[in-house]
């Protein structure tokens, strides 16, 4: 059975590392996924080769920028035996916020996300990219004008413009299997650039606290399954933090990174797989 997964975020959210650190895991087969095949991978190699020399891949290196595109990963879970072949497309957070801006997708994404089983949706803590939420009335009147009198130049707040992209995959986004809800895994990462006591609560909260509009949207949504994950690919702080940087680059990068789980007690749980947020959308 063929599904496609699609990975959603303005630039700066932590796609392409994540995805590296993914392709690294199915490797050394340390999570709930299994590798079973895969094509176009020098893109992800050129990201791994940053990651350990200690350093996040930056969008402007060139090996990454020319060996980019579409990547299908095939892959079963543990307890499975059935293949899924994960199309990961080559689209970048530039477009998916020029979307928002224009009001428009240009028709082969579109075709892309309705033709999806289900997205990643990644929101990286303490971006460049991110900006600052703003009260919910003026929120609801720049959502009014998205696509209408908002010129192309004009910063959208950041809950606003993801508050857009989930309206994107309500309205586009499809199940392949009858009876199956259609699946949104809300990605926060760069967890570990959070203080101690805010690394201790829920993803949800973060986002409750930080961009009040979009966790209101998550949390009434009736025809979407979402769950919240935070998530570290490193597990530390390779940019500020000389003496983390100096353990990561002298160990075994799959030993790094963790997963944010919520637990039903309100608490959150490490969980060292990366992959778990792919598993639990394509989980049966």
């Amino acid at each position: 059975m063929n599904r496609s997964i699609m990975l959603i975020g303005q630039p700066d959210s932590g796609k392409t590392n994540y995805l590296a650190r993914v392709w690294e895991s199915l490797r050394a087969e340390s999570g709930l996924l299994k590798l079973v095949d895969a094509t176009d991978i020098q893109y992800l190699e050129a990201v791994i080769a940053h990651l350990l020399q200690g350093e996040y891949a930056p969008r402007s290196d060139k090996n990454i920028e020319e060996s980019q595109q579409d990547i299908t990963l095939v892959v079963r879970q543990n307890t499975s035996d059935e293949d899924v072949d994960l199309l990961v497309p080559d689209v970048t957070g530039e477009l998916w916020r020029g979307a928002v801006s224009n009001s428009d997708l240009p028709q082969e994404w579109m075709t892309r996300l309705e033709n999806s089983d289900g997205a990643l949706l990644f929101l990286r803590v303490g971006s460049e990219e991110n900006h600052q939420p703003i009260d919910w009335v003026t929120a609801r009147r720049l959502m009014a004008l998205v696509g209408n009198d908002v010129k192309k130049e004009s910063v959208l707040p950041t809950q606003v413009l993801y508050s857009e992209l989930l309206r994107f995959l309500q309205l586009k986004l499809t199940s392949s299997r009858v009876g199956r809800a259609r699946r949104v895994a809300v990605v926060v990462s760069a967890w570990d650039r959070l203080d101690p006591e805010q690394r201790e609560s829920t993803p949800l909260e973060y986002l409750r606290r930080e961009y009040p509009l979009f966790a209101g949207r998550l949390e009434n949504l009736d025809d979407l399954e979402v769950r919240i994950f935070g998530l570290s690919i490193t597990g530390g702080d390779l940019q500020d933090d000389p003496a983390f940087k100096a353990i990561f680059k002298n160990g075994d990068l799959k030993d790094f990174g963790y997963t944010v789980v919520p637990l039903p007690d309100g608490k959150v749980e490490r969980n060292p797989d990366l992959t778990l947020p792919i598993s639990w959308l394509i989980e049966a």
